[in-house]
C-alpha cells in the first residue's frame, strides 16, 4: 500500500492532470479525459482522507487507554 506522502504526490500530480485537461476540454463539461481525471482525483484524495482518519482514530484510542488507566 502506498504511503501517504506518496498518495499526496499523487493526488497534487491529478489535480495537474485535471487543470490539464479541464483547459483541453474548454466549455465541455462531458469531454472524457476530463472525467477521468476528476474521478482519479476524487477517489485519491477519498483514499488519502481514509488514511488520515485512521491514524486520527488510533491516535485517539491511544489517549483514552492512558487516560484510563
Amino acid at each position: 500500500m502506498a504511503t501517504l506522502e506518496q498518495l499526496k504526490t499523487h493526488v497534487s500530480n491529478a489535480k495537474e492532470k485535471t487543470a490539464a485537461a479541464k483547459k483541453k476540454a474548454g466549455d465541455n463539461k462531458y469531454d472524457a479525459d476530463l472525467l477521468t481525471a476528476r474521478k482519479k482525483e476524487k477517489r485519491l484524495s477519498r483514499k488519502v482522507s481514509t488514511i488520515d482518519y485512521i491514524e486520527k482514530m488510533k491516535e485517539e484510542k491511544k489517549k483514552k487507554k492512558k487516560g484510563g488507566e
